[in-house]
């Protein structure tokens, strides 16, 4: 049995990942107190800081476990216990990252570069678009947040705005990011960008794709955001091909791997002692043998097949763990869009007939498309699995056959699992369908985080006192 329980330990765990990614580029540190703050270095802290805590202790591993798209293996790795008691720890430090730290980095440039001479148009952009994709994962994840007064000087205690309003404003900046860039202009951030070194035309894609995307998870509760859905697939101009995909890079290098790494390096001596096989996710790989297992997943140390165990059970030697050499190697890019996102996105709205007339054949040539550039993401060859596949056209459930791939694809990325599971359905009928892990309280699924007391609760008035229960429903969460 390997007992190795590191949940209290987490904490220093995220600001050793925070200090050390930040050294990925020179960056200010200190920007509030700098005499002269340009947009390039402010973007780059903001961006680094952001992924830190996506891909670090506070945000990956709590949403891994509690999503179920990885498992625990209970005593024999990560611990057993309620994994929906998330740590205030993580709470408060990934709100803090979203406000203190990165939006105010991300605002904070978004000033510089429209106040310099000349305006820095290009870089207010980049700024925007990113401050846009980070706020829609905020509310995503608590529901009412501070947006419209959030980072103004003469507004000590914001208010909440409401989820709808959030989305809808942060529709409104993207489509400002958006008129902003000019493709012709040298006026941009090139190095400091670590993403798209620049190129405009890359990040005017990424706008319209993050707008898409908050449109796909407004229109079940809001119907009219179909007809811009429709304008968006009648346009293009989205991700395109797997050259836009949106990715932080991370190296081999000592101090500027992957956190998810950097968590196992220190805790583990580089071995993956914590993570498992979900059934929850294999299940749906092993009857048509996804080439996609031996990336996922490395066999248990005694067995010679993958074994996979449900979110809470006991592992032992035979069980199969997450991959070190894949999702979890030390040069693991944070993945933060993708081409096969965007195909599924657009199957099921073809699929379902979302402002567009429901077209089932196209919503199957997407769907492949989807499928196969998911496979080519992980370098193995999809052919035979895709001819088992039957065509959407002759499915039972259409639209659950392309959520079940975008649940299999979003293995490495559990916060998008958590938005993707809790808007592929109502409630009752998400895909997949989660049985209630042991330990946690009765009464249903986590759907939302507690707001954070000490970075918000307390200091702030206009924040909600009440305690919101977690298995409440956010607006737009059917």
């Amino acid at each position: 049995m390997r007992l190795i329980n590191i949940k209290h330990v987490l904490l220093g765990a995220s600001l050793i990942l925070l200090s050390s990614c930040a050294k990925q580029l020179d960056i200010n540190l200190s920007p509030n107190t700098a005499t002269t703050v340009t947009p390039d270095l402010l973007f780059n802290y903001g961006i680094t800081a952001w992924s830190a805590n996506r891909t670090g202790g506070d945000s990956y591993i709590p949403f891994a476990l509690s999503t179920q798209n990885q498992a625990s293996g209970g005593n024999y790795g990560w611990g057993k216990g309620n994994v929906y008691d998330i740590s205030p720890f993580s709470t408060g430090n990934t709100w803090r990252g979203y406000y203190a730290t990165s939006g105010n980095n991300f605002v904070l440039a978004i000033k510089s570069a429209e106040t310099a001479t000349p305006v820095n148009n290009n870089a207010a952009a980049q700024c925007k678009i990113l401050l846009a994709n980070m706020i829609f994962e905020c509310t995503t994840i608590w529901g009412d947040v501070p947006y419209s007064e959030a980072w103004t000087s003469t507004i000590s205690y914001p208010k909440f705005d409401q989820q709808k309003d959030v989305f809808t404003s942060l529709i409104k900046l993207l489509d400002l990011a958006s008129a902003q860039i000019d493709i012709s202009s040298q006026l941009k951030i090139s190095n400091y960008d670590i993403v798209f070194k620049g190129d405009m035309v890359k990040w005017k894609k990424f706008a319209a794709s993050l707008k898409f995307k908050i449109l796909m998870t407004m229109v079940d509760k809001d119907p009219t955001a179909a007809t811009e859905i429709a304008a968006l697939l009648t346009a293009g101009g989205m991700v395109d091909n797997a050259t836009n995909d949106v990715l932080y890079p991370y190296t081999t290098e000592s101090g500027k791997e992957n956190p998810k790494f950097k968590i196992l390096k220190q805790y583990a001596g580089g071995a993956n002692i914590f993570f498992f096989a979900n059934n929850n996710v294999f299940k749906y790989m092993a009857p048509l043998n996804d080439p996609r297992i031996p990336v996922y997943y490395q066999m248990g140390a005694t067995a010679t097949t993958f074994i996979p165990v449900e979110t809470e059970d006991e592992a032992d030697d035979n069980t199969a763990t997450i991959n070190i050499n894949t999702l979890f190697k030390p040069d693991a890019p944070d993945v933060i869009y993708t081409y096969q996102e965007q195909l599924f996105f657009e199957a099921e709205a073809y699929a379902r007939g979302i402002g567009v007339a429901k077209d089932l054949a196209k919503a199957d040539l997407l769907y492949k498309k989807g499928i196969s550039e998911a496979m080519r993401y992980y370098g193995v060859d999809g052919t035979i699995y895709l001819g088992l596949l039957p065509s959407l056209t002759s499915a039972v459930d259409p639209v659950q056959e392309i959520h079940k791939q975008q649940w299999i694809d979003l293995i490495d990325r559990p916060f998008e699992a958590f938005l993707q599971w809790r808007r592929s359905g109502p409630e009752g009928s998400e895909f997949p369908t989660l049985v209630q892990p042991a330990g946690t309280p009765a009464g249903g699924f986590l759907r939302r985080w507690d707001y954070p007391q000490s970075a918000e609760i307390i200091p702030n008035i206009n924040a909600p006192k009440t305690a919101i229960p977690f298995t409440t429903k956010l607006w737009f969460d059917l």
